[in-house]
């Protein structure tokens, strides 16, 4: 199965804790390091190309001289890139730091650590030596033998993007162009509560993170990055892992051309970080991107060449039901399955039990998404009330296909459905009958009895109309 398939949206799982009021975006990744017995090298670093202006200072206090190429750049010294400039340093142990303009970078060689002031820098880390550290004021993290970069984007004001104002906060980008990284961000919500939430990046993937809400993860279009950004295009040198990269967009297009990518949904302007105009309009831009509005969905779950979400804001246990061309159905106990022959995929891929909180304040979502070859018939979507302590719970849930969106609001009291929202995909006269017993089985006792299969699961769930659980 193709990654970009099975591919969740790792904010998906919001864990909270209290935390305190400043802002910070902790990222513990966590990547292989078997078999590398020596750690990495970053006892100093040279200026191996440099466009325009380029400074170096012994420290963010002291006074910036010009930095010509070659120059070597030691432990705590700042390296500083002026409007229209951008710097590459190299390491002993061949880690790439790249740098764009307006940049500020430095780095500690006694833990190993590159620090990101602001800007935007590309990383690359061969993976024959050990891990190294990544910090900006929004980002800390470790990674081995991985490509990608960091956006650390101060937002005081607004700039030519005219519509942005964060009182001196900022957001941080960061994505990854090939490996993966694992880890937690940190922010605050409008009442002042701090919050927890562990994510995971792959290939294709970027965080955004803002200190004020939970952070989004969003897919962005890796070969036109490689094509356009200027943290690829600028330089002269290979990457270190310019195969593993190759395997990367390779493994991109191939999954596009067997329709498992919807180039739609796609953040296209990710290309802009690293280039030469305000940051704020790069930030902008993201930020108008993921962020939805009017009949769009939220970034939880996958996209699809068919896709469906259910919002809701209470703590009702609501669910979204599938029932595709072929009979079989896509819920809470039977969130994947594979037809038209093996050509098409849907899958719930973010379920909510009501108790856990996606977007702050009290926002749940369920997500499905179809993708591949989807069979020519009837996709018919509908919400169920299993669970709740109230006397209606009002819903949203969002259709999407070929274009077109379709969204219904209603209230549902416990154990109504809602009606039903049908999507129509051309062709296929034949219907294809391929259910499995166990789907069958779970489908009919629910229908039956009202239990819900998967209770049997390690899950604990509320019985029915179970008011004391709340």
């Amino acid at each position: 199965m193709s990654k970009w398939i099975s591919r969740k949206s790792n904010v998906s799982n919001l864990t909270h804790h209290p935390y305190s009021c400043s802002f910070a975006l902790a990222l513990t990744g966590l990547l292989a390091t078997v078999g590398m017995s020596r750690g990495a090298d970053l006892s100093q670093a040279v200026v191996r190309e440099k466009v325009n202006i380029v400074t170096l200072a012994p420290n963010l206090q002291a006074q910036a001289r010009p930095a010509p190429q070659g120059a070597v750049v030691r432990d705590e010294n700042v390296v500083r890139t002026g409007t229209e400039s951008r710097a590459e340093l190299e390491f002993t142990d061949l880690t790439l730091a790249r740098l764009g303009s307006n940049s500020i970078f430095s780095f500690d060689a006694q833990a190993r650590a590159m620090n990101f002031t602001r800007g935007a820098v590309l990383f690359s880390k061969p993976t024959n030596s050990g891990a190294i550290q990544l910090r900006s004021g929004a980002v800390s993290g470790a990674i081995t033998g991985s490509t990608g970069f960091i956006s650390t984007v101060p937002l005081e004001g607004t700039g030519q993007a005219g519509r942005i104002s964060s009182n001196g906060k900022g957001t941080t980008l960061l994505g990854m162009l090939e490996g993966k990284i694992h880890g937690d961000s940190h922010w605050t919500d409008n009442a002042g509560r701090e919050h927890s939430t562990p994510f995971r990046l792959g290939a294709g993937e970027m965080l955004i993170s803002r200190p004020d809400g939970a952070p989004r993860v969003a897919q962005f279009d890796i070969p036109r990055f490689v094509k356009s950004s200027p943290l690829i295009k600028g330089f002269k040198a290979p990457l270190p892992n310019a195969a593993a990269l190759d395997r990367a967009i390779a493994e991109f297009l191939a999954d596009e051309r067997r329709g498992f990518i919807d180039r739609a949904s796609l953040v296209s302007n990710i290309t802009m970080v690293g280039q030469v105009q305000p940051l704020d309009v790069v930030a902008q831009t993201v930020e108008e991107q993921t962020t939805p509005s009017g009949g769009g969905f939220l970034p939880v779950g996958s996209t699809g060449v068919i896709r469906a979400q259910l919002v809701w804001s209470s703590e009702a246990d609501l669910d979204l039901h599938l029932t595709l061309p072929s009979g079989q159905e896509v819920f809470f106990a039977n969130v994947s399955v594979t037809f038209n022959n093996g050509n098409a995929i849907a899958t719930l891929d973010h379920d909510n039990l009501g108790n856990t909180i996606d977007f702050p304040p009290n926002i749940r979502v369920e997500n499905i998404a179809v993708n591949g070859i989807p069979l020519g018939g009837l996709y018919r979507f509908l919400v169920t009330n299993f669970n709740s302590p109230n006397v209606t719970d009002t819903f949203t849930l969002t259709v999407s296909y070929n274009g077109q969106t379709q969204v219904i609001t209603g209230t549902l009291a416990p154990g109504q459905s809602s009606t039903t929202v049908v999507v129509q995909v051309p062709g296929a006269v034949r219907q294809l009958r391929e259910f499995s017993v166990a789907a069958a089985a779970a489908a009919s006792i629910y229908r039956a009895t009202g239990i819900r299969p998967d209770q049997q699961r390690a899950i604990s769930r509320p019985a029915p109309h179970s008011r004391s659980a709340f």
